[in-house]
């Protein structure tokens, strides 16, 4: 399912440095809270994504 996602991804011209996969524990909170500051900032770090108009 995450290929099939990344394949839609490409074809919408979005960049792959804005979706990600991880595999967290519900145990693991702090590293949630950690993964998603990280892709947080990752994100932020590429800007504002202008969405395109069908022609």
């Amino acid at each position: 399912m995450f290929e099939m996602t990344k394949a839609l991804v490409r074809i919408l011209g979005i960049d792959l440095g804005r979706l990600r996969l991880e595999w967290i524990s519900s145990a693991e909170g702090t590293r949630f809270a950690e993964v998603a500051r990280e892709f947080t900032d990752q994100v932020k770090g590429l800007g504002p994504y202008a969405l395109k108009k069908a022609a």
